[in-house]
């Protein structure tokens, strides 16, 4: 299902198989489909602006307490004050992070404070933190390796990145090594990775507009297991100062046979997320995960599971709009006829001018559901 409803559910709404609406819009089953599938998401983008979906916690309190990931949603209590929301699986976005506290350096055994305080924390590159692992069509395999997505084991967005290496090999995106990405302020680079060898060791490579590399060595800790690989750009071998010169290309190797699989890379500043999960990531090796963040974002409630009456809904708004697509096909299809058989039955102006004044209010109607006339409104309307 891609919306809330099915096609299968818009027919039964209307009240029409899929071959009569082929014979009526003169169109194959694959392109009734597709116009099907269209009017779902438009029918659910209205029920989301009626709704108010998606929906916004504004500044949600969390604690690292050297645990790596912080799950999004809200604090349970004796009482249960607070557990009226469960955004599991599916957050939308998330806009702001907020430290909160002190967040602790580690030196041997010994922990002192190096940012404390309220402070809001730059948004990961990219802030999606997904778009550079959610499709291979911008990857290149360099050498011993095959490139796949899966959709189903994934950390992030709509699939993960595999990597299939038959051998000592590597592969690097973007495919014209021309990102051209100033990243000077972000330090840490965080991502999910999974293998089925622990035992192979893989290496970063970050490539400037120069050509000069600044590299990085890795390893995971578990066989098939999902980790977070937080790595600090100073540590970098052949260190590069990204003040002055532009990211071009990232390259990862592996030295030898194995599965390698990640997701949600991303430029960061000690912290990112994992979308529609809704899991706050420690992403600072120079630091254990200690510290107090506030979390403002946004989540889908019926992403995961629809109740049955916004499903109908949904299905009735497509089918308003299916229905309304066939009158129009049917109108043509008679008037193309009638003109054929006798000259004299054209539209009148009265017809005309009906047409015109519907065509007139679906469009204000359109404008009043996203807000045009209210304080809400994207623009004025003259």
């Amino acid at each position: 299902m891609t919306g809330y409803s099915s096609e299968e559910d818009v027919y039964e709404e209307c009240g029409l198989t899929p071959q009569t609406i082929e014979e009526i819009t003169q169109k194959s089953t694959a392109e009734v489909t597709a116009l099907v599938l269209k009017y779902i998401e438009s029918g659910d983008m209205k029920i989301k602006r009626i709704l108010h979906v998606p929906i916004t916690i504004r500044k949600e309190r969390h604690q690292f307490d050297r645990n790596p990931v912080i799950i999004l949603g809200p604090y349970e209590d004796d009482i249960e004050m607070y557990d009226g929301y469960d955004p599991e699986n599916c957050v939308t976005n998330v806009y702001a992070l907020y430290s909160s506290g002190s967040i602790y350096a580690r030196s041997g055994e010994v922990y002192a404070a190096y940012r404390s305080g309220m402070g809001r924390r730059k948004l990961p590159y990219p802030k999606d933190c997904d778009a550079l692992t959610e499709s291979i069509d911008d990857m290149t395999a360099i050498s011993n390796v095959v490139l796949t997505i899966d959709t189903e084991d994934k950390k992030a967005g709509n699939a993960s990145i595999v990597a299939t290496f038959s051998g000592a090999g590597s592969f690097v995106f973007p495919k014209g090594l021309n990102l051209d990405k100033r990243i000077f302020s972000w330090f840490f680079i965080g991502f999910w990775a999974k293998t089925d060898d622990k035992t192979a060791t893989f290496t970063i490579k970050l490539t400037d507009i120069t050509g000069k590399v600044a590299s990085k060595l890795f390893k995971l800790k578990f066989n098939n297991t999902w980790e977070i690989v937080s790595l600090y750009l100073n540590d970098f071998i052949n260190h590069i100062d990204w003040t002055y010169v532009s990211l071009q290309s990232i390259t990862i190797e592996c030295d030898k046979e194995c599965e390698f699989k990640f997701d949600a890379f991303n430029f960061n500043d000690g912290i990112f997320w994992s979308i529609p999960e809704g899991l706050i990531c420690w992403s600072d090796p120079q630091s254990d995960s200690i510290g107090v963040f506030e979390v403002t974002y946004a989540f889908d409630p019926y992403a995961n599971e629809t109740p049955p009456d916004l499903a109908e809904a949904s299905a009735k708004l497509a089918a308003v709009k299916l229905l309304d697509y066939c009158i129009g096909a049917r109108d043509r299809y008679v008037a193309f006829k009638q003109v054929a058989e006798d000259m004299d039955k054209t539209p009148d102006k009265e017809a005309l001018y009906v047409t015109r004044q519907r065509i007139k209010n679906e469009a204000m109607e359109i404008l009043m559901g996203i807000g045009a006339g209210t304080k809400e409104s994207i623009g004025a309307l003259v």
